[in-house]
């Protein structure tokens, strides 16, 4: 069979997801979040490799059927859905207190990185990476400092308002 990545690519691109996912899981897991570095090797890993496997049927079905034209964007819109509705599971509400919606919006992200190492954008996935892994990192330490209602990592309320 004629395959439109050689195999070597293959690889790169699956590394590039698996090695991008690690930086986001692990500030899940550093953080002791309930979804952690495994999760997001796999929601990377597979968008990826959704990616690569529908790369590889729109090359099949271009020159096996010439008068096919298929749509390889739809697997965007499914792995946006799907990974949408995955991250939704992370999310949980009790008591009027919603936990969980940074590592659902997480791995939503995630989803979009493995899809860009899928299409071989390197750069661009390095680029989202380091972005995702900034607002985890900024924005985690920043967020229980100016609200006196939110818990650190460690599980501690942090009120660092002056009561009168």
């Amino acid at each position: 069979m004629n395959y439109a990545l050689p195999l070597e690519e293959v690889a790169l691109r699956m590394g590039a997801a698996v090695l991008c996912g690690l930086f986001i899981g692990l500030d899940r897991e550093i953080k002791r979040k309930s979804v952690g570095v495994r999760t997001f090797l796999l929601v990377c890993l597979g968008s990826a490799g959704f990616t690569i496997i529908v790369i590889e049927i729109t090359h099949y079905y271009i020159t096996v059927y010439k008068d096919i034209t298929p749509d390889p964007t739809r697997i965007v819109q499914g792995v946006v859905t799907g990974i949408g509705f995955l991250g939704g599971g992370a999310i949980l509400q009790s008591k009027g207190h919603i936990k969980g919606a940074a590592t659902g919006a997480s791995i939503w992200v995630s989803g979009g990185i493995g899809v860009a190492c899928g299409y071989g954008f390197y750069w661009h996935a390095f680029i989202f990476t380091a972005y995702a892994f900034a607002v985890l990192v900024i924005a985690g330490y920043l967020r229980p400092k100016l609200r006196d209602d939110i818990e650190d990592d460690e599980g501690n309320v942090v009120n660092t308002k002056k009561t009168e």
